[in-house]
Parts: C-alpha cells; structure tokens; sequence
C-alpha cells in the first residue's frame, strides 16, 4: 500500500493544531519533525504532553534529527497514545545499533533510521534487518521547500532514485519513505523506484487548501 504521510515541521503548538486538522480524516499517519539545534541547524516545536492533550485518532511518527533522542522518544511514549514509531539518524554521533534495539526491545515502538541524501546505505548495513522502515532523505535535513535531490551535497536527484532501487532489492519486505522536496511529478517515479511511504510538507501545507490538495493526492496514489 502507498501511504501519503503529512509531515509537520512547525513553529508552535497553534500551527500543530491547525496542520492536525487540517489532514487528520485524510490520513492514517503523520510525522512530526523533531529538530532541537543539535544535530542540523534548526528547531522545530515538538512539545510531546501538548500533542498528546490533542486528542487525535492519527498514528504519529517521529523524525528525530537530534543527537540524543531517547529522552524525546521517551516522553512521547509518555504522552501520546497514538505514537507509533520512532525514526533516528545515521547521521548522528551515538551508536546506531544500540540506539534502534532501545527503541524496540525497550520502548516497544517501531525503529525507522532516517539517511541523509550523501549518506550511501552501506553505513547502515548494520541495523537495515533490524529496523521496521528507511526513510530516505531527499533533501538535507532542517528546512521545508527544499528542491527534490539536495544540488549542493549530492548533485543529481536521480542518485535519490537510485538509493531507493538498491534499499528494495536489499531488503524487499522494508518498508521504504522519501521525506524531502516531494512534487506531484515525482510521485510516480518514486513509486515505481520501491517507495511505500511519502512524506509531504511544503506540498500540502503550502497549498491553499490542504485538506482538498490531501484528498486530491490521495486519489491520485491509487488509480
């Protein structure tokens, strides 16, 4: 199944409300960016007991583009009952194995590990028959409205597409997410490239009417 995932990078606990409403009878799952500074160069509003005392119906993930992110992990679990799955980075300084089976053995929650568009899947051979999605960057992370493919780190956007074959035929029961710089024109391709999960920011939220372009989008994945 192909799943349109709304991805949330806000800047306030009203914008999270309005975004939540917006998509919530339209999908089954959304993703909350978590950024605090440390890892990429930005923050984004992610107050876990806020988003918990929302009261929602749609299963949440997070991407947590963080250096330390148990404590984050840990407070959702906490917090929101409808937190699903937790996705780390590569990218980050902590040792990724021990990180994902915390996540599982320990929280109970589904691991995803999330790879920056230069960072090639062999770094992460480790954890890829451990982990329950890959989500696969397509843009650097810590902005929104970013161009498909991130020019100034890897140059072609077909190296993303590339990426996304070789993940599939590594592992053919993975499920598989692109996050970054999505465009109607891309959605196919991506799909037919092994993609399972999309995450939509800018596509969706940056439209007049989210919930119309949601539905529209929605319809399209499955004709």
């Amino acid at each position: 199944m192909i799943q349109i995932v709304p991805a949330f990078l806000v800047e306030s606990e009203k914008e999270f409300e309005k975004n939540l409403r917006a998509v919530e009878n339209d999908c089954s799952l959304i993703q909350v960016d978590v950024l605090d500074g440390t890892l990429f160069n930005n923050t984004s509003w992610f107050d876990p007991r806020a988003i918990g005392a929302l009261k929602t119906n749609v299963e949440i993930e997070i991407h947590l583009m963080v250096e330390n992110p148990l404590p984050i992990i840990e407070a959702f679990k906490q917090h929101v009952p409808t937190f699903k799955r937790a996705i780390v980075h590569a990218e980050m300084h902590r040792q990724l194995g021990s990180v994902v089976s915390h996540i599982k053995d320990i929280l109970g929650l589904e691991a995803g590990v999330a790879i920056n568009p230069e960072t090639p899947l062999h770094e992460i051979e480790e954890v890829l028959h451990l982990i329950d999605q890959l989500t696969i960057m397509a843009v650097h992370p810590g902005h929104q409205g970013q161009a498909f493919g991130d020019a100034e780190h890897i140059g072609d956007s077909e190296i993303i597409l590339q990426k996304i074959v070789a993940a599939r035929a590594h592992r053919a029961d993975l499920p598989l997410e692109i996050d970054g710089g999505v465009t109607r024109l891309l959605i196919g391709p991506l799909i037919r490239a092994g993609i399972n999960r999309i995450c939509l920011g800018s596509l969706l939220f940056g439209s007049p009417n989210p919930r119309a372009t949601l539905k529209e989008l929605n319809e399209h994945i499955t004709l």
